[in-house]
């Protein structure tokens, strides 16, 4: 009895390299769909300044978060207890007769190995607010 060597652990080999090269493709694939999601995000409407922050509170300082900042911009942030701190930012100007919003993630965390902790969280608010200015003005223009 001897140890097997030659085809069969020359494939063996190759196929552990794979695996390892497919989690590997895998797990950055994922970290980049995560921080595409809270990609900063610039919207276009008709709809006015006052509106644009009351769609802001309902949509994104909802559910264990708050406004922190009622200023330009206006911050939303996460309570502490919930462990990490996030924080999304709308910043609120006029040009051409429409007033745009640019919504942003300014504070968040990163795990151990680089990847946004609590990224959905961040992916959910901003899309509800974005979603929202859409159902109440069909010609906002969403750049971003």
């Amino acid at each position: 009895m001897g140890i097997a060597t030659g085809a069969a652990s020359e494939g063996n080999s190759a196929t552990s390299a794979l695996i390892v090269a497919v989690i590997i493709v895998v797990y950055l694939g994922y970290s980049a769909f995560k921080r595409h999601g809270f990609r900063p995000r610039r919207v276009e409407t008709t709809l006015s300044g006052q509106q644009l922050r009351h769609v802001f509170k309902k949509k994104v300082a909802r559910n264990g978060w708050s406004i922190a900042d009622d200023g330009n911009p206006m911050i939303a942030e996460s309570v502490m207890p919930a462990g990490i701190r996030q924080q999304i930012s709308l910043r609120i100007s006029e040009a051409n007769g429409r007033t745009i919003g640019e919504v942003a993630a300014i504070l968040h965390e990163k795990k151990a190995f680089g990847g946004t902790a609590k990224a959905y969280t961040l992916r959910w608010r901003m899309n509800a607010f974005i979603a929202q200015v859409r159902r109440l003005d069909s010609s906002a223009k969403v750049m971003g």
